[in-house]
């Protein structure tokens, strides 16, 4: 959904992204840091941010709507952090009920570095709902910036534990920081911990450095509170194997999000 945190009480708010228009349209940039890299690598889930966020503050424009993430897909290539990155989205569907993106994003001069894909559903903000900030891409541009900084690393911050590693099996405590405005589990977060997931289990299966490059996330239900946990399946033999995971709110026993991540060996 629209993901515009003012204040740096949002743990996505300091993952250091800025914001700009550029030829009318929006840019979210990101000079990353090392709190949001796992083996030199920029986090899929990360990335994920820059898709969800670049793509819904543009579909997201009706005030008595929110416009949720329903489904996301992000394809990245298995190579350093680049000094800087830049997302643009383009609007390839927008209905009354639902819209769809595409979201391209480039390393320092222009160098293909990663695609997205997202899906929104649109529904009617109720009475009892957080309010909905009321941001156009030009305003969202002029107050989004860095928040201040991340004291450890993100997967840390985020508060996620490790059950059984293995298993790909982590949980997560849905806390403040977490949260989206409209009060759920923020979908960049959401796609952290499938990734901490995927990468627990390849890692310990295959005893080998293994980065997330392809997550493809359905959004099927909220998160407002208590203790997510993951259960995983992965689908070969092969480090490169597709691994799925779900996430299970742990206090209604329903699964939340269904996601299919690929892991590759980490670029020395």
């Amino acid at each position: 959904m629209t993901d515009t945190f003012a204040d740096g009480s949002f743990l996505v708010s300091r993952l250091g992204v800025t914001a700009r228009i550029e030829d009318e349209q929006l840019v979210l940039a990101l000079e990353p840091r090392a709190e949001v890299l796992h083996h030199g690598m920029v986090r899929a889930s990360v990335l994920s941010f820059l898709v969800d966020a670049v793509a819904g503050v543009v579909v997201d424009e009706d005030p008595d709507q929110w416009a949720l993430t329903s489904d996301m897909s992000v394809r990245m290539r298995p190579r350093r952090a680049p000094r800087h990155i830049e997302a643009t989205g383009r609007v390839l569907r927008r209905g009354r009920r639902s819209a769809t993106s595409v979201v391209e994003l480039t390393a320092d001069g222009g160098e293909p570095l990663a695609t997205g894909a997202i899906g929104f559903t649109k529904i009617a903000r109720r009475e009892t709902d957080p309010p909905k900030p009321r941001l156009t891409p030009r305003t969202f541009a002029a107050l989004f910036g860095r928040l201040g900084d991340l004291p450890r690393p993100l997967r840390e911050e985020a508060g996620i534990e490790v059950v059984d590693p293995a298993e790909g099996v982590v949980e997560v405590t849905v806390t403040p920081q977490l949260r989206n405005p409209a009060g759920t589990l923020q979908g960049a977060m959401v796609a952290l911990v499938a990734e901490a997931a995927a990468e627990d289990l390849v890692s310990t299966r295959f005893e080998s450095p293994m980065v997330v490059t392809d997550l493809d996330l359905r959004y099927l239900a909220q998160a407002r509170e208590g203790v997510v946990r993951t259960r995983c399946r992965l689908l070969g033999s092969d480090p490169d194997s597709p691994v799925e995971v779900e996430l299970v709110d742990t206090g209604m026993g329903r699964v939340t999000t269904l996601v299919y991540a690929r892991t590759a060996a980490a670029v020395a």
